[in-house]
């Protein structure tokens, strides 16, 4: 899940407002990769750096070394990129 802005919640009569503190930890989570960064990029990005930094021979070798069930996984997981 990829969290784009910062909404305050809605508070019901029941509730407390947000605290500052509240407020902090979210302003902090939107900065966080975790939130902001797409996995199947970072994935795919790195995958293609090391593609380059190796060389495609010397790349396929090291693929080959990948469990075939790891290979596929990542196949199906990149699909559409």
């Amino acid at each position: 899940m990829l969290m784009s802005h910062f909404e305050e919640p809605k508070v019901t009569e029941d509730e407390e407002p947000p605290t500052e503190q509240d407020k902090r930890k979210k302003m902090l989570a939107l900065k966080d990769p975790v939130h902001t960064v797409s996995l199947q990029q970072f994935v795919y990005e790195k995958l293609k750096a090391q593609q380059e930094l190796l060389g495609e021979q010397a790349f396929q070798a090291l693929m080959e070394t990948v469990d075939t069930e790891i290979v596929t996984q990542l196949q199906e997981f990149l699909q559409g990129f």
